[in-house]
C-alpha cells in the first residue's frame, strides 16, 4: 500500500495536478495496474460501487458527494460522504438524494480518496448499476474491469426496456431494501442483490438461444400447407418467447419484409424474426387482403421452435369473399386518372424495380397530374378518382372490387405508367411478367 501511494504521489508531482479528468486519467490510470494483471470476470473477486453526485455530469463538471463499496458478502468496504471542490450547491440533485452542502463540509475530497478506492478495487471486478455514469466521475481507465449490472439486467429483462431503474430491478429480483434508495450504500447493496440473484434468475428463466430455428407452416383454405421462409432470426429477443405465447406478424405497404414480434412489445423493440415478401407470396397475399396473422410457439427442442400460424379474417377479407358473380376487372383509364393515388405500396423486389426509381416515377406522376389540373394524392383521399394498385400481390379481383366499392376507378401500376408515357422510367414488361408469375389467384 505504501509503495502504491509513493508511486501515486510521484506521478502527481511530475505532472500538473489540475482536477480536469484528462489530467487525472494519466496520473491514476496506473493505480490499478496493467490490464494483463486483471483476472477474467469469472475468477476475479467482486466489489459493488455506487456514487451520489451533484448532477448528471452531462457537461463533465459534476462531482461525487458520496461513495460506497461493498464486497460479494455485503460487507461495507467504504462508505463516506465526499466534499466537492467546485460546487457549493446542487438543489436538483439534493431533491433526489437529500445530501446537503453542510453534510459534506468536513468530508474528504475525491482526490484524497482515490488511493483508498484504488487499493480496494485492485484485482477486483467492479460492478456498477449504470457503469457509464458512475465511471465518468473517475479518471479514464481507473477501473480496468468495470461492468454494468444495469445493462446486463435490462438485456435479460423480457419487458424490452433499454434500461431498468435500480429500484425496479431490485424489486423485480425480490430485494427488500435496507435503506432509502439514492444513497450510495443502499444502492450498492441493491446492485449486489441484482447481480447475484436477479440476473442469474433471468438467465435461468430465459436461457440463450445459440442457433435458433423456427419451423412453421401456413395452412391455406384449400388445406395445402406452405412452410414459412424465415430470412433473419434475432436470438436475443427470441429467448423471451415461451411456449403457448402468441407472436404478431406485422408489415406495412411500403415494406419489403414481414416482421414477427413477441407478445407485449411494440414494433422494433421485440422483433424475433423477419420474412421476405418475395419468398413468402402466400403470406403476403393474406396481408394484402387485410387479414391478421399470428404465430404461437408450441414446443421447443433445444434451439428449434415448432410454431402454429393463425390467420384471422378481417373486413377486407370478408369483402373479398362477397365478390359478385360477374367478373371483376380494371376500369378503363380516362381523364379522371389525373386525380389519383397509388394503393398497396408494397411488394417491391428485384424482380420489378427499386424504391428509388419508384419515388422518381411518383414525382413525375404528380407533375403530370398538376399540369392537367388534377392532383396526385400520396394516400387514399376522398377527392381522388382513380386508385392505382402497385403491389403485384394485390392484383386481385377482391382488391379491385373493394376499391371500386369505395367509389374509386381502379387500374394497375403498369397500365398507369403506359398512360402517363413513363415507360422509359419503369420496366413495365418485367413488372407484368412478375405479376403473371404469381399464383393464378392473384391475377385479375
Amino acid at each position: 500500500m505504501l509503495e502504491m501511494l509513493r508511486n501515486l504521489l510521484r506521478r502527481w508531482t511530475q505532472k500538473p495536478t489540475a482536477l480536469a479528468t484528462g489530467a487525472l486519467a494519466m496520473q491514476a490510470s496506473s493505480v490499478i495496474g496493467s490490464p494483463a494483471s486483471f483476472p477474467s470476470d469469472s475468477s476475479a473477486p467482486t466489489v459493488f460501487v455506487d456514487t451520489e453526485t451533484t448532477g448528471l455530469n452531462q457537461d463533465g463538471t459534476d462531482e461525487v458527494l458520496e461513495i460506497a463499496i461493498v464486497d460479494s458478502d455485503g460487507v461495507t468496504l467504504l462508505n463516506t460522504l465526499v466534499r466537492p471542490t467546485r460546487h457549493t450547491v446542487w438543489p436538483e440533485a439534493q431533491e433526489i438524494h437529500g445530501i446537503r452542502p453542510q453534510d459534506v463540509a468536513n468530508a474528504p475530497t475525491m482526490a484524497s480518496l482515490l488511493p483508498k478506492i484504488a487499493a480496494i478495487c485492485t484485482d477486483k471486478m467492479v460492478v456498477f448499476y449504470n457503469a457509464p455514469f458512475d465511471t465518468s466521475f473517475f479518471p479514464v481507465n481507473f477501473f480496468r474491469s468495470a461492468v454494468c449490472a444495469m445493462r446486463r439486467y435490462s438485456k435479460l429483462n423480457a419487458a424490452g426496456a433499454s434500461w431498468v431503474k435500480l429500484s425496479d430491478a431490485a424489486t423485480e429480483s425480490g430485494y427488500a431494501a435496507l435503506g432509502t434508495y439514492h444513497r450510495a450504500l443502499a444502492d450498492a447493496l441493491a446492485c449486489r442483490h441484482i447481480w447475484q440473484v436477479g440476473i442469474p434468475a433471468l438467465e435461468k428463466l430465459y436461457p440463450p438461444i445459440i442457433k435458433p430455428h423456427i419451423i412453421a407452416e401456413l395452412t391455406l383454405e384449400t388445406g395445402k400447407q406452405i412452410p414459412l421462409v424465415i430470412s433473419v432470426l434475432f436470438p436475443e429477443q427470441l429467448r423471451f418467447v415461451t411456449p403457448g405465447e402468441w407472436c404478431t406478424l406485422w408489415t406495412k405497404d411500403d415494406r419489403e419484409e414481414i416482421n414477427i414480434y413477441r407478445p407485449g412489445t411494440a414494433y422494433g423493440a421485440g422483433k424475433i424474426a423477419t420474412l421476405s415478401k418475395l419468398h413468402n407470396p402466400e403470406l403476403t397475399e393474406l396481408f394484402t387482403a387485410g387479414c391478421e396473422v399470428h404465430m404461437q410457439i408450441k414446443k421447443r427442442f433445444d434451439d428449434t421452435l415448432l410454431c402454429d400460424i393463425e390467420v384471422k379474417q378481417t373486413r377486407r377479407m370478408l369483402l373479398a369473399k362477397a365478390l359478385p358473380a360477374t367478373s371483376v376487372s380494371f376500369t378503363p383509364i380516362d381523364d379522371d386518372i389525373y386525380k389519383c393515388f397509388i394503393a398497396h405500396q408494397s411488394g417491391m423486389c428485384e424482380a420489378i424495380g427499386t424504391w428509388d426509381i419508384y419515388r422518381k416515377v411518383e414525382e413525375q406522376i404528380s407533375v403530370l397530374c398538376k399540369s392537367k389540373g388534377g392532383r396526385y394524392y400520396k394516400t387514399k383521399a376522398k377527392n381522388a378518382k382513380f386508385a392505382i394498385i402497385f403491389s403485384p400481390y394485390a392484383q386481385t379481383a377482391g382488391e379491385i372490387w373493394s376499391l371500386q366499392q369505395e367509389g374509386y376507378k381502379v387500374t394497375s401500376f403498369d397500365q398507369a405508367i403506359k398512360f402517363f408515357e413513363l415507360g422509359a422510367m419503369w420496366d413495365c414488361p418485367r413488372y407484368k411478367a412478375f405479376v403473371n408469375s404469381l399464383n393464378s389467384s392473384l391475377k385479375s
